[in-house]
């Protein structure tokens, strides 16, 4: 795998200018559009599906990973490379769209060249995932240090010796490859139990959570398991969930790049009812295209502190997309800027001078 030379690789990027948010956060407020959904939600209703497309797609995605399996690790990633070239050339609407993504997060504080590099630097990023998201079953505990770095793990042990018996929260993101992060620490032998949206596609979803719990972690779909969580790690799990995405009209607004974001609030409902520490993560890929890193960007100790419940809520998910901040401008081109982060919007909210969403700093 040490095929890629650094300047295709998703390396720490210069950093704009601008901070971290550091506001306080928004109260919450009836959304004007977006989805809703919850880890504290029931499932949402969903159209009957077509099972033979169901299993045409479930077919191509398996032929899909194992063509990727099979190859050797260079030739699949040099493979991977070529589709991503090609991708962000045929795909000039995901191209735009990420590139509206950074204008919304840092303004004019990158250039459309630096955009567009890291448009480029994010769909190989996707790519070379899907990769090692095939390749991950190869992997085995006592060889996996060749390619996953999780000395900063440490803090999980240190927190889990803490507390005597029992578990913690990790709130990683859809940064770096999570993936993998979920499975090597699995193979590792950490107790981890994690949130996933089960794949719309039955069949598809069944083949990713083969792949998924094949280094023994734990997946619990994400409705309705607040309680369950709790039980968990009142035994001494990890539970893991991501909130980085849009969290529709049942989120709260807070600000992520200085623009308020709904973000999901059920990990720090979660902590506030479990009373354990919460530990923001990342597996990110190294400059050689091969190996990877585990960082820990902010580690948040349970304590007791004043204020409204609401308030001591809204102050976590500030910490946490703080958190993810440090994370995305260190490694620019590993977030999903594709995704519609900054959709749903408060109700009543209008577009600045630029026709962006307004910043609240």
């Amino acid at each position: 795998m040490s095929d890629m030379t650094s300047n295709e690789t998703a390396a720490p990027a210069p950093q704009p200018s601008a901070a971290p948010s550091t506001p306080s956060p928004a109260p919450a407020a009836p959304a004007a559009r977006g989805r809703t959904g919850g880890m504290g939600t029931a499932p949402p209703e969903r159209a009957e599906r077509n099972a033979f497309a169901d299993a045409l797609g479930a077919i191509g995605a398996r032929l899909l990973l194992g063509f990727f399996r099979v190859l050797p690790g260079p030739v699949a990633r040099a493979v991977a490379r070529a589709v991503a070239a090609l991708a962000y050339t045929l795909l000039g609407r995901k191209r735009r769209q990420m590139v509206s993504h950074m204008t919304i997060a840092f303004r004019d504080g990158m250039t459309q060249e630096e955009k567009l590099r890291w448009a480029r630097g994010c769909f190989r990023h996707l790519a070379l995932s899907t990769v090692e998201f095939a390749r991950m079953t190869k992997l085995r505990k006592e060889t996996l240090e060749q390619i996953v770095d999780l000395s900063e793990a440490k803090v999980f042990d240190e927190l889990l010796a803490k507390g005597k018996g029992r578990g913690l929260l990790s709130v990683p993101a859809h940064h770096g490859n999570w993936e993998l992060l979920g499975y090597a620490m699995a193979l590792k032998g950490y107790p981890l139990i994690s949130v996933a949206r089960p794949l719309d596609n039955p069949k598809m979803n069944e083949l990713v959570l083969g792949i998924r719990t094949a280094g023994g972690n734990r997946i619990i779909d994400k409705w309705q398991v607040l309680w369950k969580l709790k039980k968990e790690i009142d035994k001494g799990s990890i539970a893991t969930m991501s909130i980085d995405q849009n969290g529709g009209t049942g989120g709260q607004f807070i600000p992520l790049f200085g623009t308020l974001a709904s973000t999901v609030s059920s990990p720090a409902d979660l902590y506030l009812a479990a009373k354990v520490p919460l530990v923001v993560c990342t597996l990110n890929r190294l400059s050689d295209g091969v190996r990877h890193k585990m960082h820990v960007w902010d580690v948040i100790e349970y304590e007791e502190r004043s204020g409204s419940y609401e308030e001591r809520r809204d102050q976590l998910l500030l910490r946490i997309n703080a958190a993810y901040e440090k994370a995305i401008r260190t490694y620019p081109d590993q977030w999903l800027w594709g995704h519609k982060r900054w959709k749903t919007r408060p109700l009543g909210e209008k577009p600045g001078p630029d026709g962006l969403p307004p910043r609240v700093r």
